[in-house]
C-alpha cells in the first residue's frame, strides 16, 4: 500500500515533529515514526469497514421498512440490489476482515451517529437511484456500484474527513493513499476470487529500513546538511527559508549521500514534487535551483556513490 513516495512524506511529517518539539530522543520518535506509519493501515481498516456498516445500514433498514403500520410494497421488499450486493456481502462475511479489525482496534460502534448520516447521504445520491432501481445486477454491476462509491462520493466526503481527522491528525493527509488502496482492492475483483485486503508494505523489512534509515540519518547530518543548504542560498538568510522547504532539502541529501541504490534523477524529482505538495507556491523552484547545485558539486567532489545496474556513473 505504501511506496516510497508515502514513506518519504511520513519521514517529512516526523521530522517536521522532531525538529519543531526540540526532542532529542530518537529511539523514542523512531517508534512514533512507524505508529504513524502502521496507523495509515488503520485508516485503511476503516474505510473498508465502512462498505460493510452501510450494508448493515442497508439490511435495518428493510427490517424497520416492514414494521410500519402501513408498508408500501416497496418497503415490503426483502432485499433491494443494495443488500444484494455480492461485494458486500462476501465483505461482510469475511472471518479475516473481522480478526483483523479486532486486531487493529477498528470499530464503527462508536461512531454509529457517522455511519447513520452517512447512510442518509448515501441515498440521495444519482449513483445509487440509478443501482437500486436496476430490476437485475450482475457481479460487474455490483463492483462498479462499490467504485463507484468512492470515486464519486467518500473520496471528497467532508463529514467522513472530519471524522477521521479528530480520530487522527495526519489522517486527513493518509487519506488520498488509502483511498488508492481502496480502489485497487477492489478493482481486480472477480466473481470467483476473494477479496485480498492491501498490505501496509510493499516489502515490509526493506520499506521499513529506508524509513527507519532516511530519519535517522537526516537528523545525524542536519547540522552539516544546513551549512550545505545555507551556502547554496547565498541570497537567502536560513531563517527565511521555510522549515518544509529545509527538511525537505536535508532528506534529499540524505538520499543523496547515504543510498547508494537510489537514482539521483529520482531523488531530485521526489522532493521537487513534495516541495510543490506541501511547502509554499515558489517553493519547488527554490528547492530545485539549491538541490541541482548540491547535487553537481557533490558529483564532482566524488561523495555521490551509486552502486547497482545502471546507477554507476562513468
Amino acid at each position: 500500500m505504501l511506496n516510497r513516495r508515502h514513506l518519504r512524506v511520513k519521514v517529512l511529517q516526523a521530522l517536521y515533529a522532531f525538529f519543531q518539539s526540540g526532542q532529542h530522543d530518537i529511539g523514542l520518535a523512531e517508534r512514533q515514526l512507524l505508529n504513524s506509519a502502521e496507523d495509515i493501515y488503520q485508516l485503511y481498516l476503516f474505510q473498508i469497514t465502512l462498505l460493510t456498516e452501510l450494508h448493515y445500514q442497508g439490511l435495518k433498514e428493510r427490517d424497520e421498512a416492514k414494521q410500519k403500520l402501513q408498508p408500501s410494497a416497496m418497503d415490503l421488499q426483502e432485499t433491494t440490489t443494495f443488500t444484494r450486493n455480492k461485494v458486500l456481502v462476501q465483505l461482510s462475511q469475511m472471518e479475516s476482515l473481522t480478526k483483523t479489525c479486532a486486531k487493529h482496534h477498528v470499530s464503527w460502534s462508536a461512531h454509529q451517529d457517522t455511519a447513520q448520516k452517512l447512510w442518509r447521504k448515501l441515498r440521495q445520491q444519482d449513483f445509487y437511484l440509478s443501482y437500486i432501481g436496476l430490476e437485475q445486477a450482475g457481479f460487474e454491476e455490483d463492483k462498479e456500484f462499490v467504485l463507484q462509491m468512492f470515486k464519486f462520493w467518500l473520496f471528497e466526503e467532508e463529514l467522513l474527513e472530519s471524522m477521521y481527522e479528530e480520530l487522527n491528525i495526519h489522517w486527513s493527509d493518509d487519506l488520498f493513499v488509502v483511498n488508492a488502496a481502496i480502489m485497487r482492492t477492489f478493482k481486480d475483483l472477480r466473481p470467483d476470487g476473494r477479496i485480498r485486503l492491501q498490505r501496509l508494505y510493499k516489502d515490509t523489512e526493506e520499506d521499513r529500513h529506508f524509513l527507519l534509515e532516511l530519519f535517522r540519518k537526516t537528523i545525524l547530518n542536519e547540522s552539516g546538511y544546513e551549512a550545505m543548504v545555507k551556502e547554496k542560498a547565498q541570497n537567502w538568510e536560513i531563517e527565511r527559508i521555510a522549515l518544509i522547504d529545509i527538511i525537505l532539502m536535508k532528506m534529499a541529501l540524505s538520499e543523496l549521500l547515504e543510498f547508494p541504490s537510489i537514482p539521483v534523477k529520482v531523488t531530485l524529482n521526489e522532493y521537487i514534487d513534495l516541495a510543490k505538495y506541501f511547502s509554499t507556491p515558489r517553493s519547488n523552484a527554490f528547492v530545485n535551483g539549491i538541490l541541482d547545485k548540491l547535487a553537481i558539486e557533490l558529483k564532482q567532489q566524488g561523495r555521490v556513490q551509486k552502486t547497482g545496474r545502471g546507477l554507476i556513473e562513468k
